[in-house]
């Protein structure tokens, strides 16, 4: 029990670490490019070693397109699709979860999300994470016996209604929920895309 309470204290002392690391990343990309600022330029502000970056983010490009939020929206995912169509459940587990992270943390999410679409090598970066993150939807979906093609033709739709739902929050300065816009994404792979 003791090295369970250290192992999540020790958990929420990287996060808070990453997303301090993370703030001055976007802030300094956003200021100065990219390309512009160094990770040693980024580890110096943060008062970290270079290598305490590379060891939680990997990448320079995961300074901006790292968060924590995969792991809940898989499990909520997972806790809907037995009651529910794929899609749906999918959805439902977005939009809970999503709207309200955006809303609070806008400022920061809009940061992200303007540094992506202006970056080539954080738009492809992104691209490769959004496959990454449709595999492990369809991975669940399969499990409740959906055969394996519908089910990454189902988590490849979803990922990409969730990019455009983004993509249009963004455009909109963040003033629509979430939620909403993911709501209408969803509903538009439903209609086919009729009016």
């Amino acid at each position: 029990m003791g090295s369970a309470r250290s192992n999540g204290r020790r958990e929420r002392k990287r996060a808070i670490l990453m997303r301090r690391v993370q703030e001055i990343a976007v802030r300094r990309f956003g200021e100065g490019g990219f390309g512009g600022v160094t990770v040693e330029e980024i580890a110096a502000e943060a008062d970290v070693a270079p290598i305490t970056i590379y060891r939680n983010f990997g990448t320079k490009e995961r300074l901006v397109l790292w968060d924590e939020f995969d792991p809940p929206i898989l499990d909520e995912i997972e806790r809907r699709l037995p009651g529910a169509r794929p899609l749906e459940a999918v959805r439902g587990a977005l939009a809970a979860l999503l709207d309200e992270v955006y809303a609070r943390e806008a400022p920061m999410a809009l940061a992200r999300a303007s540094l992506i679409e202006r970056e080539p090598s954080l738009m492809a970066a992104a691209s490769l994470e959004s496959r990454g993150f449709a595999a492990a939807i369809a991975e669940r979906i399969r499990a409740t016996g959906t055969p394996d093609f519908q089910a990454r033709v189902l988590a490849e739709a979803a990922v990409a209604a969730l990019a455009a739902a983004v993509t249009e929050w963004e455009r909109r300065g963040g003033r629509t929920p979430l939620g909403a816009l993911i709501d209408q994404a969803f509903a538009a792979l439903g209609s086919g895309g009729a009016a």
